[in-house]
């Protein structure tokens, strides 16, 4: 039955060898190169482990020596989402701190247990004793908080990065956080479960330690596959590059002090309205907050500001809210009886079907169809 560790460790390792052989590999792609070998590490460690106790502790050195290897699994992950969720991602001195708690548990468990003699190792592990240990119950603690915590920090990470996003596009259609967001919330799923397991074991004593490191290893064998089918896939997760450095450029040149800068808020609010309606900015599918304020000669930052606290809603939907206005215009139009419900949107700035509908829907509370089936 443990052959499945088995598999998950050849997994794993077949997963590297095939992201190592990938061509223009990107930091996204070591990193996850790095998960592929805490996976492997640690499936392989608890299979040697369950191997060594059937074979009498034939080898001491790897008595229970993958439970250390957990508190990487959280700061790995972390490290995975942060460089696809920012382009200009370094490592910086700081992040060493994501590795205290590994380097912390390692040396208290040199000293705790793999100091210990041969025979001490095996008549602690062999009736569980340690499982009544006060250090065991918080180490179980730790690891829980340290994956879920994780997790819960890198699904915040991708929140961002789409806020980021809808602050600054007016389409991020070309943009797929989904996989990520999914590969995430897998993570979360499957160490909630395995934290669910040894907590319960602690209440209740339903099962041996080696089955729950069997059982949970099991579920990590199962997560491998599908780490490895969107990690290596990997969707767009960024605006072309070319795209970005123009974006962060455009900021650095817009107009300082000295330009003719409008003074108040009130005022800006009644200029955007207007050249809104009369320049229609919102017509061009690629149009971004740069463009949008170097039309109308403020800095990105002011424009942002007005529109998320003046008018309370970010550049993504201020510009469809206007598509979808104009569409409710040029739907009544005979000039456009020839035209499809798409047809229309194209003309008024949408470039996708999803985005449409989903914006429509959002602003009117009905779908586009049965919105003209109301005004025909």
């Amino acid at each position: 039955m443990e052959y499945i560790l088995l598999i998950g460790t050849f997994e794993s390792i077949f997963l590297l060898l095939l992201l190592l052989g990938k061509k223009n590999k990107s930091l996204p792609d070591y990193l996850l190169g790095v998960i592929f070998v805490l996976y492997a590490i640690s499936i392989g460690s608890v299979y040697l482990e369950i191997q060594n106790i059937r074979n009498n502790f034939a080898y001491s050195a790897i008595i229970s020596s993958s439970w250390v290897f957990l508190f990487l699994h959280g700061p790995a992950l972390w490290f995975y989402v942060k460089s696809l969720s920012d382009r200009e991602f370094r490592f910086k001195p700081l992040y060493l701190l994501h590795f205290v708690p590994f380097i912390f548990f390692s040396v208290f468990h040199y000293f705790n247990f793999i100091n210990l003699t041969v025979p001490e190792k095996i008549r602690f592990l062999e009736n569980d004793l340690f499982k009544d240990e006060v250090s065991y119950k918080i180490t179980v603690l730790l690891i829980a908080v340290s994956t879920i915590s994780y997790s819960i920090w890198a699904l915040d990470l991708i929140r961002r990065r789409r806020d980021k996003l809808m602050q600054q596009y007016s389409k991020i259609e070309d943009i797929d956080l989904g996989w990520l967001r999914a590969l995430t919330v897998a993570s979360l799923i499957s160490y909630s479960v395995n934290v669910s397991l040894f907590s319960l074991d602690m209440i209740f004593h339903f099962a041996t330690y080696n089955f729950l490191i069997f059982l949970t290893n099991s579920f990590a064998t199962v997560y491998i596959l599908f780490l490895g089918y969107f990690g290596i896939r990997q969707g767009n997760v960024f605006i072309n590059k070319a795209g970005e450095i123009r974006e962060s450029r455009g900021k650095s040149t817009l107009n300082g002090p000295g330009s003719p800068l409008i003074n108040t808020d009130d005022n800006f609010i009644r200029t955007l309205i207007r050249d809104m309606e009369l320049k229609q900015p919102y017509l061009d599918p690629e149009l971004t907050i740069s463009r949008l304020s170097e039309m109308l000669n403020v800095k990105v930052d002011f424009l942002s500001d007005v529109l998320n606290s003046q008018l309370n809603q970010n550049f993504f939907d201020f510009i469809n809210r206007y598509r979808v206005g104009e569409f409710k215009n040029q739907c009544t139009l005979k000039a456009n009886s020839h035209l499809s419900i798409m047809g229309i949107a194209y003309n008024c700035g949408f470039n996708s079907k999803a985005s449409f509908y989903r914006a429509f829907r959002k602003f009117e509370g009905i779908s586009p169809s049965a919105y003209i089936e109301r005004v025909s």
